[in-house]
């Protein structure tokens, strides 16, 4: 008996934890955003290197730590230097030249502003990848769940078709060919479901979480927009591209950097004060003034300089190279969506219903002999292509969007996730 009721219990904990796995979660566009937003290792990467940048700030900032001596001299002994003749206590401080911290801290800010820059630039990207993983899971749910339905009508017309071969009103031929046609169906099924698992767990990898999370979209396609002026909408893009904000900025902090370099040729400087005893007990002080002499070390400065400028004149080169990149990456996608919107705007939606009517009125033809089984099963296929092909417009168009809305800021994207240039923060070239 102990064994019947430990073997339920362990029944019901599996059909417990099979039924927790397999919650479906009700999941929107913008819920989908949010929590990518959220949890996106990309971004949660971009948001500490902000914290990284922020941390430079102070260190650039900081001082050099005063210096405290204690010495004896002419001692006895070196265990007992109070007997010494000579006692000095001293605290000295280094000073930089005032322009070197500031140079620094220049350098360093705008270190913080590209990082800044860069998670702002990341989060549009990120967006932009859950809103087409978004409608790339999506088309594939309505493409499968159209086949499914292709699929009941063909299994329909096999009934149909096998009580006619019973009869005698069909040939065996027929019916073969009616099964070849369910076998290709069935196939295109199983490849479209895992297409749809395949994007499933690409969405949910976007959005920072386990690939297998089940989930079940609420929203749809977009509707088309009217009105759109396209030379404002690519003008407006390049304006807002952060992209292009970056090279810029990052051509400002190669000049401050210059400008950080040129101070090698400054000297330093370093004060102290001193309290001295003498063997009669006098107590004297000292003051200490030294100054670096970097004339003896001029190569190495002109070196810095000499680097600094042609990464200067690099950031030039990248700022404007990057101006035309992004102006172009707008113009593509622009000419993507205008190419979307115009199909879907000429897409016949009446071809939709003239499709389904024409497979009811196919089957009847069939029924009393007006056409043959190979007319008909091309009338199947033209039903399921019409279907597919008003989906793909749909798709397309959103696709589109996503795509414009990020086309200003030259997506570097990697397996899984994005990678985003934070080199500026790794210190190579201070």
């Amino acid at each position: 008996m102990k064994t019947f009721f430990y073997q339920a219990g362990l029944l019901f904990l599996v059909a417990l934890v099979s039924a927790r796995a397999q919650t479906q979660e009700r999941l929107s566009l913008s819920e989908a955003v949010d929590i990518a937003r959220h949890n996106n290792p990309s971004l949660q990467k971009a948001r500490k290197v902000v914290e990284v940048a922020d941390g430079r700030i102070s260190r650039a900032g900081g001082v050099p730590n005063p210096e405290f001596g204690l010495s004896w001299n002419e001692s006895s002994s070196v265990i007992r230097p109070g007997h010494a003749n000579e006692r000095d206590i001293s605290i000295s401080q280094s000073i930089e030249f005032p322009t070197k911290r500031s140079n620094r801290i220049d350098v360093a800010s705008t270190d913080r502003d590209l990082a800044r820059l860069h998670l702002d630039r990341i989060i549009l990207l990120v967006t932009s990848q859950v809103k087409r993983a978004y409608f790339d899971f999506f088309v594939s749910l309505k493409i499968a769940g159209s086949l499914d339905k292709q699929l009941d009508l063909l299994k329909d017309f096999q009934q149909l078709l096998n009580a006619r071969y019973q009869t005698g009103a069909s040939s065996y031929l027929d019916v073969v060919r009616a099964k070849v046609e369910l076998t290709r169906l069935t196939n295109d099924i199983i490849e479209a479901k895992r297409e749809t698992r395949g994007r499933q767990r690409r969405l949910n990898l976007f959005m920072g979480r386990g690939a297998e999370q089940t989930i079940v979209l609420i929203d749809s396609f977009p509707s088309a927009l009217t009105n759109v002026n396209i030379d404002s909408l690519a003008n407006s893009l390049a304006e807002r591209s952060i992209a292009a904000r970056i090279s810029e900025l990052r051509l400002r902090r190669q000049e401050r950097f210059l400008s950080l370099a040129k101070t090698a040729y400054l000297p330093d400087f370093q004060i102290g004060i001193a309290n001295q005893k003498r063997g009669d007990n006098t107590s004297l002080w000292g003051i200490e003034l030294k100054t670096s002499l970097p004339l003896w070390f001029w190569q190495e400065p002109k070196g810095q300089v000499r680097e600094a400028q042609a990464l200067s004149d690099i950031a030039a080169l990248s700022e404007k190279a990057v101006g035309l990149q992004v102006r172009a990456s707008i113009r593509n996608a622009v000419e993507f969506f205008t190419a979307a919107e115009a199909q879907l705007r000429a897409f016949d939606r009446t071809l939709l219903a003239d499709a389904d009517d024409i497979v009811s009125t196919a089957v009847n033809q069939y029924q009393n002999n007006q056409i043959d089984v190979l007319n008909l099963l091309d009338i199947y296929r033209t039903h399921r292509a019409t279907r597919v092909e008003y989906l793909r417009a749909l798709h397309n168009y959103a696709l589109a969007i996503a795509e414009v809305e990020a086309s200003g800021e030259l997506p570097s994207q990697t397996e899984g996730g994005l990678a985003s240039d934070n080199s500026f923060l790794t210190g190579d070239d201070k």
